[in-house]
């Protein structure tokens, strides 16, 4: 988004290009907050694709979940989060017990993310759902938000170009 702002000499001409400089550079502080929030937006839409793609469904409160934030503006434009509510997220994101352990998260030390082995170990544990008993040894990790960020590292480039082309 290139723009030429020529002037000459006088004082009304400089005044003129002064006010000229002031639009462009709000015109693009308002285009960086778009920017922005459409990233948020396309981040929520690539999670709920990689959650379906990772088999993570379940219930659908997780894929339900997902939503953006205004965090609110800054300087040079705004921030916005992509995040879910679902309180069980990190397990599908992190993976846990021995399962879990044997196919970690590939960023596992961003949270201190630790896989509980010592007690179930490799026999696994019972738990009851909608009065149901069923076993486990865990889950791998389901890296759906982590993916997310990187696809969305992918597609910022085409994203900001369409943005600011407008």
């Amino acid at each position: 988004m290139a723009k030429v702002i020529s002037f000459g000499f006088s004082v009304a001409e400089i005044t003129k290009a002064i006010k000229e400089v002031e639009n462009f550079k709000a015109e693009i502080n308002y285009k960086t907050k778009i920017l922005a929030e459409r990233l948020a937006e396309e981040g929520v839409y690539i999670a709920r694709v990689n959650i379906a793609e990772e088999g993570a469904i379940y219930s659908g409160e997780l894929i339900s979940s997902l939503d953006t934030e205004y965090q609110g503006s800054t300087k040079d434009g705004a921030t916005w989060v992509t995040y879910t509510d679902c309180a069980w997220a990190p397990f599908v994101e992190f993976g846990f017990g021995i399962i879990g352990s044997e196919n970690p998260h590939p960023m596992t030390s961003l949270i201190s993310w630790k896989y509980d082995v010592n007690e179930h170990g490799e026999k696994g544990w019972f738990y009851e759902k909608d009065g149901q008993w069923f076993w486990s040894q865990g889950q791998p990790s389901k890296p759906f938000m982590w993916e997310t960020a990187i696809e969305l590292r992918k597609r910022v480039n085409a994203i900001a170009k369409e943005v600011f082309a407008k």
